[in-house]
């Protein structure tokens, strides 16, 4: 007898067995009109345990990934490092426009439809997602690979069969994950792929040594680990990714997906380090490979606290789905969290860092330290708004976002473009710092609008960032001046640092509330509480 399984989560819900013809198993099949078949409480605890297991992946790879980059800058030199950056920006910039937000439109549509119970829908739409990438997104992108790309002959073969073919043609189980809310298993893929990309590229740059030979190695290991996400996927998911087809999507899909892509694509270019492309194009390599490691290493240190973020977006939109209350709530205690949790690292992270760039790195890299700085706080607002993208996205505003990022992305080119001659890379930190200030007042602005929540209540929660943001500022020109050794003075600029972080939220009587505190700590390991409770009553007692 066989029998098909219910989709993941689904086990403690009614289901139906359904008549078969003699001689052929019962079918289990779940109840598909059930609208709560994902309650909140599922919800959440799939997010949890979203975050947690993106959270290890990150403690894992993190340290790995910082000693693999110096090791490349290292090899390379800043000019042939702001060389490596650009061919890795231009292959992701291109493939964000090519998917022109048809993984936007299927992970947001699809996320309602799973938690709703019509999983019939979300088949449908992965199968015609999955069309769309072979039939469109492999020969758009290769076109544009070959067009912008100049690198040698085998090494383009490389990116166009594992940076385009393979990609495209398995891309489909991540939109997949997504929408069941696994992102716990995404995340346990992404941390074995990653490793052995790194190792791979270590072997490269140690013996080819060249930023061309480094890049095509990377679309080597990503393009085949994409395969392995389809292990995850639950089994009638896989069948419709396994078949891909040219078919309609549902009623609306195209109106959200169209400027949702569009937005992303901006997006891309205003969160990214596209401002790279730009130096290259305007003739400063140099000045390209010193923003490159500023803008790299801000990503590394955020990425523990960007982390928490992905699980947001699909279930935030299931949230709203099936329990539309509660959304006020869990956008301010979201934007207290990530606030809080970014200024600590902006305020004790980056002026520690900072004063380590030019021993760790080489006296090549001696003018990064100040640019890191002022890109770590835009780095910061970009990390905030993330879930603030999430529930603008979960109202299916794509159109919205796509000329906020429109407008940003004008500001970041036009300040670069305008300043670079005079101002050299400053011109570059200058562009991506007020766009990233631009997108996030927006963001900010209309969801608290939607929300119907005052303007003292929104800066109230994004108040630590801007504590810590000054903080990190006058801990890095403080200790800096003294002219202590390194390691000494970074040391002395991290407790600093975090100490006047912490003195400053409880001055403000601001940070997370004691509720904050405490759906935080039901959401950390048991075995890491004893740790973490203590930490998270520093920055919430005041507000008790």
């Amino acid at each position: 007898m066989t029998t098909e399984k219910a989709p993941p989560g689904a086990a403690d819900r009614p289901t139906t067995v359904a008549s078969a013809p003699p001689g052929v198993g019962a079918t289990v099949v779940p109840v598909l009109d059930d609208p709560q078949a994902l309650s909140r409480g599922e919800l959440q605890d799939r997010a949890i345990r979203g975050a947690m297991w993106t959270l290890v992946h990150v403690v894992v790879s993190l340290p790995l990934a910082f000693v693999v980059n110096i090791v490349i800058a290292r090899v390379l030199g800043v000019v042939d490092y702001g060389r490596l950056a650009y061919l890795s920006t231009v292959l992701a910039l291109v493939g964000s426009a090519v998917e022109f937000g048809v993984g936007t439109g299927v992970v947001q549509f699809g996320s309602k439809a799973h938690a709703a119970g019509r999983y019939d829908e979300v088949k449908r739409m992965l199968t015609a997602a999955q069309g769309y990438r072979v039939l469109v997104g492999i020969p758009v992108l290769s076109l544009a690979v070959l067009l912008l790309v100049d690198v040698d002959p085998v090494l383009l073969a490389i990116a166009l069969v594992f940076g385009v073919v393979i990609p495209c043609a398995s891309g489909g189980p991540s939109d997949a994950l997504a929408i069941e809310n696994k992102t716990a298993q995404s995340a346990q893929a992404t941390m074995i792929v990653n490793l052995v990309t790194q190792v791979m590229v270590v072997i490269v740059a140690a013996t080819a040594g060249t930023a061309d030979s480094i890049w095509a190695v990377r679309l080597v290991a990503v393009g085949l680990g994409a395969i392995a996400y389809m292990c995850f996927v639950a089994p009638m998911y896989r069948r419709a990714l396994l078949r891909p087809r040219f078919r309609r999507f549902p009623s609306g899909f195209w109106k959200f997906a169209v400027p949702a892509g569009a937005a992303g694509m901006l997006e891309a270019f205003v969160s990214s380090r596209s401002e790279v492309m730009v130096l290259t194009w305007m003739s400063e390599p140099a000045a390209a490979g010193v923003f490159a490691l500023a803008f790299g290493l801000g990503v590394h240190l955020f990425a523990p606290a960007q982390s928490l973020l992905g699980p947001l977006v699909p279930a935030i939109s299931g949230l709203r789905e099936v329990d539309v209350e509660a959304v006020g709530r869990a956008l301010g205690r979201t934007l207290r969290a990530s606030s809080t949790a970014t200024a600590a690292v902006v305020a004790a992270a980056t002026p520690a860092f900072a004063l380590l760039v030019p021993t760790i790195y080489g006296p090549e890299f001696a003018s990064v330290p100040p640019v890191l700085v002022v890109l770590s706080v835009a780095g910061g607002l970009l990390v905030m708004a993330g879930p603030l993208k999430a529930f603008l996205m979960a109202r299916l505003k794509g159109t919205w976002l796509l000329w906020m990022n429109l407008t940003c992305l004008v500001v970041d080119v036009g300040i670069t473009v305008a300043l670079v001659r005079p101002l050299g890379v400053w011109a570059a930190v200058l562009g991506n710092a007020t766009a990233a200030v631009a997108l996030f007042a927006g963001l900010l602005t209309l969801e608290v609008r939607s929300l119907g929540l005052s303007a003292g209540r929104a800066l109230g929660t994004v108040l630590p960032f801007l504590l810590g943001a000054a903080v990190s500022v006058a801990t890095w020109w403080g200790v800096d001046r003294i002219g202590a050794p390194p390691v000494p003075s970074a040391a002395v600029a991290a407790v600093l640092g975090l100490g006047l972080f912490v003195g400053a939220v409880r001055l403000a009587r601001t940070g997370l509330t004691p509720a904050d505190a405490e759906a935080v700590a039901r959401s950390v390991p048991a075995r890491l509480r004893r740790v973490a409770v203590p930490m998270l009553r520093v920055v919430s007692a005041s507000r008790a």
